[in-house]
């Protein structure tokens, strides 16, 4: 289960709605057993850029695929470690599209050919965003026993 407190829904939500109709992401900075002390860190996502400079590396836009600026991401740990916090989460929007766990979120969360996740202890958010409106928003967590990244509870 994880929670989030009201300033975190907001900052999500408005995230979110201002990147739309292209892919929000961004770092969740905290104490899991400790919602107040959660920090949202939005991100630049670069995957545009990224397509139009490498398209046969990069085959989706930003409105169907994210990458977190690396300086952004740096930064994000950098204040978690300043604040004796961690990376507890990541997130995403699917702009037009469900609050699922699609293969290609399994594959940009998987160390790159591996069977583990870059960040196993990190829950991964996706905020379902249709016409200017979020819809839904679901959380995923590593099973090391199964293998496998599972839907849990979200609770505010």
């Amino acid at each position: 289960m994880i929670k989030l407190n009201p300033n975190d829904y907001k900052v999500l939500n408005d995230h979110a709605l201002r990147e739309y109709p292209e892919e929000c992401c961004g770092v969740i900075i905290g104490d899991i057993t400790d919602p107040s002390k959660n920090e949202v860190r939005p991100c630049n996502n670069i995957q545009r850029e990224l397509k139009e400079k490498y398209p046969d590396e990069y085959l989706r836009d930003a409105k169907t695929g994210y990458f977190i600026d690396p300086k952004d991401l740096i930064n994000a740990f950098n204040s978690a470690a300043k604040q004796k916090l961690e990376v507890i989460g990541f997130y995403h929007s699917h702009p037009n599209h469900e609050a699922y766990w699609s293969a290609e979120d399994h594959r940009a969360a998987m160390w790159a050919g591996g069977d583990e996740p870059s960040y196993p202890k990190a829950f991964h958010l996706v905020i379902s965003v249709f016409d200017q409106e979020v819809k839904d928003m679901a959380v995923f967590a590593w099973d090391a026993d199964e293998k496998k990244f599972n839907k849990i509870d979200l609770v505010s």
